[in-house]
């Protein structure tokens, strides 16, 4: 068997949201100092990370996340933020806003399909957001014009390669 996939449940744009957010990343990266920005065809929103998983494990998984029928969601990304102790500078929405609730629900369903199925993840509190730069040693938070998301499907991703320059593939259900 293959070494143990780092995976988590996310979302991934579609390719007029990708443009969107590459616009958004290209003008940032140019404003703030960073180690590495994140390649524009790996920009996703991160709903639950779930960890190690074994190959035939993920696949399970990544069935069930798949078949899991919601409304579709429409995230507006109108704030770049810090992460200070990760170094990551972020687009995402307001976390208080009631944009964010429908994901947070939908994090918590993708959460019992987890549970179902006994599979341990990060039950942290969710703060939806896109990564976009790391290795930032300091960024003051600002207000941009929304690009709009409108999320309508999730899936299991795994990362490969090191942390340094992690990239990420759809685990197929």
């Amino acid at each position: 068997s293959q070494q143990p996939m780092r995976c988590f449940l996310a979302a991934w744009p579609n390719a007029a949201t990708r443009l969107a957010l590459a616009a958004v990343l290209d003008d940032v990266r140019q404003r703030a100092a960073h180690r590495r920005a994140t390649n524009v065809d790996d920009l996703h929103l991160t709903l639950t990370f779930v960890g190690e998983l074994a190959d035939d494990f993920a696949l399970v998984v990544a069935r069930a996340a798949e078949a899991l029928r919601f409304e579709s969601i429409e995230c507006r990304l109108d704030l770049l933020g810090f992460f200070e102790r990760a170094g990551v500078v972020w687009v995402g929405g307001d976390p208080e806003s009631k944009v964010a609730r429908p994901l947070l629900e939908l994090a918590a369903d993708l959460q019992r399909i987890l549970d179902r199925l006994t599979v341990s993840y990060d039950a942290r509190p969710l703060a939806p957001h896109v990564t976009l730069l790391h290795g930032v040693k300091q960024f003051t938070n600002e207000r941009i014009k929304p690009v709009v998301w409108r999320i309508d499907s999730v899936a299991l991703y795994r990362s490969i390669g090191g942390r340094s320059a992690a990239r990420y593939v759809r685990v197929p259900g």
